[in-house]
This record gives C-alpha cells, structure tokens and sequence, in this order.
C-alpha cells in the first residue's frame, strides 16, 4: 500500500543540504592539528575547505587570488609571513569574508583587523564546537560582530592612536644623530663604541646624549631608554652607531 503522498512530500523536504554546501573555505593557520581538524569539520558540514602554504606572503596571496575562497579564517602570527593584520585587506581585496582565530588578546590589534575589513575575529582559546559555529556564521554571512562591538572596537583603535601620538611627539622632535644615538643606547651601545662607530669624538656623544635627555625631559639615559621602548619608538634592529666601523688597509 502506498504511503499519504503529502507526507512523502513532507519527509523530503526534510532532507536538506548541508549549511556550507560548496562554499570555499581557505585556512592560513601554522598550527597543523588545528587547521586539519577545521578542515574535516567543514568539509563535514559540505564546504571546499583547504589549508594554505606558508611559503611567503606572494605566493600566498596568489594563491588566494586562483582560489577566490568566500571565507579564509586567518592566524595573526605566521611566522615567516610575519604579522597577519598587513594580510586582511588584501585577502578583503580578493573578495574573502576574513574571520581571524587567534591567540593575540591585544584588542587593539584585534580592533586594526577589523578596520581593515575582517568580519570578526575568535580565540583560539574557546572550544571547536564553538569555533566551528563561528565559522559556519561566517560561512552563511550571518554577522559575528555587533554593530555595538564594533563602534566600540574602533573607538578603542583611535584612543590608543591618539595616546601612541601623544607619547612618540618628543622623539619627533630629535635629531637625526640624536635618534641616531638613542637607538644604539637602547641596544646596549656605550658612548665610547658610538663614537667609534660613527667617527666622533666621546664629546660630541655625549652632548648628543644631553640633547636627547633634554628633549624628553629623562633625568639619565637609562630613563631615556625605558621610555623609548615603553612607548614603542626603538628601532628593531640595532643601528649602525652599536658596532664599531672596520677599517681597511692597505698593502
């Protein structure tokens, strides 16, 4: 006997695709267990999903332009493509719905993705089941973030702008032998290897050296120097004036 066609038609109607039915899904993550158990799970859940080569930020981003995935969920630190913030707007660019999962709790940092077009951002401290969910949010273009949230995050962004000014405004004020100087301080030179370096007499460092304490109103060098890394002005690599100039000559 055959069934009550309405509840066949009902009983198909049951039957529906998966919520990321072929939707792309790019994973730029360097931590290999979290980023193949993202990839079972959405691909589980019926998306394209894909783990990215951490060979440069070129070949990824070119990868990114041949694959055109909808979503790419983005690690901040990469290791050898560095800082994954300089990545979002170019992946935003390239027509990615950018949610970054990361273990960064710099909200500041987190506040600079969004500016540049994530939709939101995870930690990867919250279990997979809630991870998963996200990104499945994600996937269906469901919001992430609040409006609220956002306002907030960018508003965040501009104070810290606004404090980071305030603090780098003396240091803008000194000269070029003056940063010069300041830097191999704070990279552990002493007045007699800058001067060495450079050419100068000891004098001339250190009347370099009172201009610079002068200029930031620091009672000694060593203040001088906290507040230099305390505000984030020390350049990352040691400058030229730490390590003394070698002289050539000749037979």
């Amino acid at each position: 006997m055959l069934g009550d066609p309405g509840t066949s038609l009902a009983a198909s109607t049951l039957v529906m695709d998966p919520p990321g039915e072929g939707v792309t899904v790019l994973i730029i993550e360097d931590h290999a267990l979290l980023a193949q158990s993202l990839v079972i799970a959405l691909n589980a859940e019926g998306c394209l999903a894909s783990v990215a080569e951490l060979i440069d930020r070129a070949t990824l981003l070119a990868k990114v332009s041949t694959l055109r995935p909808a979503v790419v969920l983005l690690d901040l630190d990469l290791g050898v493509l560095g800082d994954g913030v300089e990545l979002v707007l170019p992946l935003c660019e390239l027509g990615a719905r950018v949610l970054v999962v990361s273990g960064t709790t710099d909200r500041v940092r987190l506040a600079e993705t969004v500016e540049r077009g994530a939709v939101g951002f995870l930690s990867k401290t919250v279990s997979f089941e809630q991870l998963l969910a996200t990104v499945l949010d994600v996937v269906a273009q469901r919001p992430v973030l609040s409006t609220a949230e956002r306002y907030e995050l960018l508003a965040e962004l501009r104070g810290s702008r606004t404090s980071r000014r305030k603090n780098l405004a003396p240091f803008r004020t000194l000269t070029p032998k003056e940063r010069e100087v300041l830097g191999a301080l704070a990279h552990g030179g002493r007045v007699e290897t800058i001067a060495e370096a450079a050419v100068v007499s000891e004098a001339t460092v250190r009347s370099q050296i009172r201009g610079v304490l002068s200029k930031l109103g620091a009672r000694s060098q060593l203040e001088a120097v906290a507040r230099a890394w305390m505000v984030g002005w020390v350049p990352t690599a040691p400058p030229a004036a730490t390590t003394p100039r070698r002289t050539s000559v000749r037979s």
